[in-house]
């Protein structure tokens, strides 16, 4: 049962490719498919650290592709919205997140080489909270017409939100480690 929490991490990935294609139909009934499935897959998040926990399975494996499902699952989700309904999600704003995301994802990723290891900024979890809140609402606005008077203006506060929480925590966590652009990076094992 080691493999469980991964596999429905994996699943999480796995599951946003019906999205997108019950979403790129006209038919309100595959909006509400690809609702019930975005659900599916917002509750595989939640379950498979639990399960992690439960069965004292963390894995190394596991902590890089959490993080990884949430971001494939958040903005890729958000670019496909963007693109195919622009009026429900604002392209600027989700390139004002993608931007957001390369520059911390850099900052994190020079870290280790200097013997550092930056966790993980509570804002940065709403943001992506946020960004799922967005296309959950967009999502739901599509299936259900008598929702889309209130699915709009929760998306486009949803993203407001993401966006503040998201430069928020990007700048806590620059100013937080501030120090690590004067260091000398580690001697690394070559393979």
């Amino acid at each position: 049962m080691t493999w469980l929490p991964n596999l429905l991490t994996l699943s999480r990935i796995v599951m946003l490719l019906p999205v997108m294609g019950l979403l790129a139909e006209t038919d309100s009934a595959d909006y509400r498919w690809a609702f019930a499935l975005f659900l599916a897959a917002g509750l595989t998040d939640l379950v498979d650290g639990w399960a992690a926990r439960r069965l004292n399975c963390v894995s190394n494996v596991g902590a890089f592709l959490d993080p990884l499902a949430d971001k494939i699952m958040s903005n890729v989700l958000l670019v496909f919205l963007a693109c195919r309904y622009p009026a429900w999600i604002p392209l600027w704003m989700v390139l004002l997140l993608l931007a957001r995301e390369f520059a911390v994802q850099g900052f994190r990723s020079m870290a280790p080489c200097l013997g550092v290891m930056i966790r993980t900024e509570r804002l940065s979890k709403l943001k992506t909270l946020f960004q799922l809140i967005a296309a959950g609402a967009v999502i739901a606005g599509l299936g259900w017409e008598s929702l889309s008077t209130i699915a709009a203006p929760v998306a486009l506060t949803s993203l407001i939100l993401a966006l503040a929480s998201g430069y928020i925590s990007m700048t806590t966590i620059f100013i937080r480690n501030a120090d690590l652009w004067s260091r000398r990076p580690l001697d690394m094992e070559s393979r």
